[in-house]
């Protein structure tokens, strides 16, 4: 019986792991049901192909009854048998493989694993084994065998009960027209109950899929710790992704000493911008809102670096230019009269010191 916990689907992951321990959803009466047919078709479309080749050995047989027996005969003699032999069997032979192969791929696709082959100690135990006698799967395995039985036992009672009545007369009949036709009513039972198992070859097939998929079902449980599993751990990810914003405000705040210049909005927004001989374009250094732009003030202050209010630039530069790459190629113009007012009022002997306004 299920677990009553169990309410979810199998995840993808679940599948491949079950897949790689060669669980599958397969039916072995398919396999033999289709098999079979297949011997018995390649049987009755070959026959007179196979007595031809028996009728080959027999004849090869009793031209040579008189033949003087060595090691050379017997050699030769056990190839010609050999072959003849796997000549006649070839053609079965190649067509249960063929279509063994095929309705294997059918029903689990392309699989090669050799988990199970090793050995579990596990199943060692009596304990285990005799719960696994007594499983849900040994029952219904039990009861699924006995209604074989039942049912090939029911369509051969069938078949001879119809043919009854013409089963007497062929005590009279001549040796090659009885056999004749107990080879007919023989084949007539045999397209039956095959018939029969194939229908129930086809429900055990659906019935397979049904319990592998149960046997795959998960609980709430599984199914988040897998996904932490595969995933990360979300508190883990984002606790991870603080240390990163950390990290990269700790690079962000040790720059700003080597800034030229701080724009601002002058009290939400501030942008530290650098430009030294060589650049194609100012670069930013830092930016932030509110209280990081506050902290990059402060900053600026304390190493002189001048302090330029152009609200309009502070929030075009805050929106459009990351930190640690150049500014907009539409901000050159804008950014350039900045840094040409800081440049003059360094000329006048003011140094590195805040400027009030532009």
């Amino acid at each position: 019986m299920a677990d009553p916990g169990k309410t979810e689907k199998a995840t993808p992951k679940r599948r491949e792991e079950a897949r790689e321990r060669g669980q599958v959803a397969r039916s072995i009466e398919l396999n033999s049901v289709v098999i079979l047919l297949t011997a018995l078709l390649t049987i009755r479309y070959v026959g007179p192909y196979m007595v031809d080749s028996m009728n080959q050995v027999a004849v090869f047989s009793y031209q040579n009854m008189n033949t003087t027996l060595g090691m050379e005969s017997v050699y030769s003699f056990g190839l010609f048998y050999m072959w003849q032999i796997f000549k006649i069997i070839a053609p079965v032979l190649g067509a249960i493989l063929f279509v063994g192969l095929l309705i294997n791929y059918f029903q689990i696709g392309v699989l090669f694993t050799m988990k199970p082959l090793v050995p579990k100690f596990s199943n060692l135990n009596p304990l285990s084994g005799f719960q696994k006698l007594f499983s849900r799967r040994s029952l219904i395995e039990f009861f699924k065998s006995l209604f074989k039985l039942f049912l090939i036992g029911w369509v051969v009672y069938q078949g001879v009960k119809s043919a009854l009545p013409d089963l007497v007369p062929t005590m009279d009949m001549q040796g090659t027209e009885s056999l004749k036709f107990i080879g007919g009513l023989t084949i007539s039972i045999l397209d039956r109950a095959i018939l029969a198992l194939f229908v129930l070859a086809i429900l055990d097939f659906f019935y397979q899929r049904w319990e592998f998929e149960e046997s795959l079902m998960m609980t709430k449980q599984e199914v988040r710790d897998e996904y932490r599993q595969s995933e990360g751990d979300p508190m883990i990810k984002a606790r991870i992704r603080q240390i990163q914003r950390e990290m990269a405000r700790r690079r962000m705040f040790e720059a700003i000493p080597k800034a030229d210049v701080v724009i601002t909005n002058p009290t939400h927004v501030a942008v530290a911008l650098e430009y030294k001989e060589g650049m194609q374009a100012p670069m930013v250094l830092a930016k932030g809102e509110r209280v990081v732009a506050e902290k990059i003030k402060e900053m600026a202050r304390k190493n002189g670096i001048p302090i330029v209010e152009n609200p309009p630039l502070a929030r075009a530069l805050l929106k459009q230019c990351p930190v640690g790459a150049p500014i907009s190629p539409d901000l050159f113009e804008a950014v350039a009269e900045v840094l040409a007012f800081v440049y003059r009022a360094n000329k006048k002997g003011a140094g590195k010191r805040a400027v009030a306004s532009y």
